[in-house]
């Protein structure tokens, strides 16, 4: 007992280390579970992080994609606008027969080209022009010229001189388009022209213009094997007429001609031959002269040409209308994909195509709701 009261303070903090220990110890037991459990839920976040990182990586050049596609958009933009503006010189609106053509009826047509007939026939003989069948009635067994000079020439246009068929309003308006094409490239011969050298006109064909007039066009009709291939139009998209013309005479007048073919007018083809009596031989000597040097018998024998004149058939395309609206384009590109809307709305206005933006983002707007 003794013992015990002299070392008081030892079995106090005996007893207190007992009381601590027992205290941790019944702790310890009990939370054993729970740490248990953390360090799984540890591990666990660890490994979806590792599963998370890994994906990462698969975004990791996103953001520099998306630069380099908004850079192919404004490439793509400027591409359009230059396709815009290049077709829209190709048809040339203010000056396209076609789009300033003003609706009219047949028997009004009909009397136009009546007309057409008797004006081009004087536009040319006033302006040196002459026509192939001319060359051949221009004589007759008496020797004196035919006073009918050029009034059967029917200008691609012969099978309508007097006899006009049941045309419907469309096929009509077309025949009266390509009148006046050809009204235009006669108009272009004839600033071609010169006083001091003739322009022989051999022939002008056309496509026909529909049913009824492939039906009576007649030795008119352009016909060019593979013509398709020269052509720039296609289906769907750009749709033109083709016409040839073919003329005799001297190069300057082809080339002033050939200038002159600016767009809707597109030169397709051009094939230049010269006349067989364009070149004479020089048959005055027989035999060379034995006395005469190596080069004065090369000048004996080169002939010597007596007419400078080619036959020059052409091939016109005439542009009258292209198909290139932009919103079913648009509308097919972004059917069933995420679009954002202020990026759709810069490339438009980049592209020159604003004015489809009302009814592409109403499409937009009709697919998103629910």
């Amino acid at each position: 007992m003794n013992f015990l009261k002299q070392n008081r303070i030892f079995f106090s903090v005996l007893l207190l280390c007992l009381i601590v220990f027992s205290s941790l110890q019944i702790i310890s037991c009990n939370s054993a579970e729970n740490l248990e459990s953390v360090i799984s839920s540890i591990n666990t976040e660890t490994q979806r992080a590792s599963s998370l990182k890994e994906e990462l990586l698969l975004y990791k050049g996103l953001e520099e994609d998306s630069k380099a596609s908004m850079l192919d958009l404004e490439v793509l933009a400027e591409t359009e606008k230059d396709q815009h503006r290049f077709w829209n010189n190709i048809l040339n609106s203010s000056q396209n027969i076609f789009t300033t053509w003003k609706k009219k009826s047949p028997e009004s047509i009909n009397a136009d080209i009546t007309r057409l007939y008797s004006n081009l026939r004087e536009i040319c003989k006033t302006n040196n022009i002459y026509f192939q069948q001319d060359e051949a009635n221009n004589i007759n067994i008496f020797g004196t010229k035919n006073e009918s000079e050029g009034k059967q020439y029917g200008f691609g246009l012969s099978s309508y001189d007097g006899y006009w068929p049941n045309f419907s309003k469309e096929e009509a308006q077309l025949l009266g388009i390509q009148s006046k094409i050809i009204t235009s490239l006669i108009d272009f011969l004839t600033e071609s022209s010169s006083s001091d050298h003739k322009i022989l006109l051999i022939h002008i064909l056309r496509e026909s213009a529909g049913k009824e007039d492939s039906q009576h066009i007649g030795s008119d009709l352009l016909s060019i094997q593979n013509i398709r291939n020269k052509l720039v139009r296609f289906d769907g998209g750009l749709k033109t007429f083709s016409f040839q013309i073919k003329f005799k005479s001297h190069t300057s007048h082809a080339r002033s001609f050939i200038n002159q073919l600016i767009p809707p007018f597109l030169l397709r083809d051009l094939i230049v031959s010269r006349s067989d009596e364009s070149i004479s031989t020089n048959l005055g000597q027989v035999a060379p002269n034995p006395f005469s040097g190596e080069k004065e018998i090369m000048e004996q024998s080169l002939p010597i040409v007596q007419n400078v004149e080619s036959t020059f058939t052409l091939l016109v395309e005439y542009v009258y209308q292209i198909d290139r609206d932009f919103e079913p384009f648009m509308s097919k590109a972004i059917k069933g994909g995420k679009v954002d809307k202020e990026t759709l709305t810069n490339f438009l206005e980049s592209s020159g195509n604003s004015q489809t933006r009302s009814k592409i983002e109403k499409k937009l707007t009709t697919r998103e709701a629910p």
